[in-house]
């Protein structure tokens, strides 16, 4: 993997935080002088603002996630039996660090897949590592079945009114359905296609209320079980709305029950 690649999946790992100019303030220094994820007394006192993704998290339920981590739970359950003689709490531990592990793995591969994806929008002749190339080869060929043009890759973004921020995965424009924001997942997909999740067109909606003119929204996703054709979905413009109904929302609860409310009046 290269040093570029390192640093990005290093840095999704990172609690999300924001200046006002966009910033990422993802880590910090601390008092012992070690670098740590930054929080919420940090934020206070340099005036950050909390990632889409973070809010989302905290505030609402992603149903698809929580189905996601009960799943991994039960397949450790079930392919971890008890040892003789072993303690009922010994054998949840034991089934909780699987399951953690599994979904370390997956976090890490989603990660290193958009640090790779991203690189290739800087550079068309870059390569990843080795283990990547046979999603990579599998992206590439969509990319350029479908891409006319990359607005911007990665670009973070700050909703000073509301008070978030994020990065995008890419704004493009696209053979069949003209200027949109894609944002990229990866899925370990149990069946012929993948399962798309109301998170989704939430965090899009966020991102698309913070540039002009509004693009539509459109799901990429990527099957980590195997390689093949990315699947597209786009998000109709009720959906759209909706989703961004909900993310407000979830927004003014979350500055609510923390009573911080970056770039407005506490």
């Amino acid at each position: 993997m290269n040093d570029e690649l390192v640093l990005k999946v290093a840095q999704s790992k990172a609690a999300h935080w924001y200046h006002e100019d966009g910033t990422p303030q993802h880590t910090i220094d601390g008092a012992n002088g070690n670098e740590r994820n930054t929080n919420l007394r940090d934020a206070r006192k340099h005036g950050l603002y909390p990632s889409v993704t973070g809010i989302d998290g905290d505030v609402l339920t992603n149903f698809g996630l929580s189905k996601w981590k009960e799943g991994i739970l039960i397949e450790a359950a079930w392919t971890l039996p008890a040892k003789p003689g072993e303690e009922y709490t010994d054998f949840c531990d034991r089934v909780k660090t699987d399951a953690d592990q599994f979904g370390s793995v997956a976090r890490e591969f989603g990660s290193r897949v958009h640090a790779a994806i991203d690189c290739f929008h800087q550079d068309r002749d870059f390569q990843p590592e080795p283990e990547l190339l046979p999603w990579f080869d599998k992206y590439k060929a969509w990319f350029r079945a479908n891409i006319i043009d990359v607005v911007s890759s990665e670009k973070r973004v700050v909703n000073k009114k509301v008070g978030y921020a994020g990065t995008m995965d890419m704004v493009a424009q696209h053979q069949e359905y003209g200027t949109v924001l894609i944002d990229f997942k990866t899925q370990n997909m149990k069946r012929p296609k993948p399962n798309f999740y109301d998170s989704w067109v939430r965090q899009l909606a966020a991102y698309r209320e913070c540039v002009d003119p509004k693009p539509q929204c459109l799901s990429v996703v990527i099957n980590s079980k195997e390689p093949m054709d990315p699947f597209e979905k786009l998000w109709t413009e009720q959906e759209t709305k909706t989703g961004w109904d909900v993310f407000k929302r979830a927004c003014e609860i979350w500055q609510l029950q923390r009573n911080y409310f970056p770039g407005g009046e506490e």
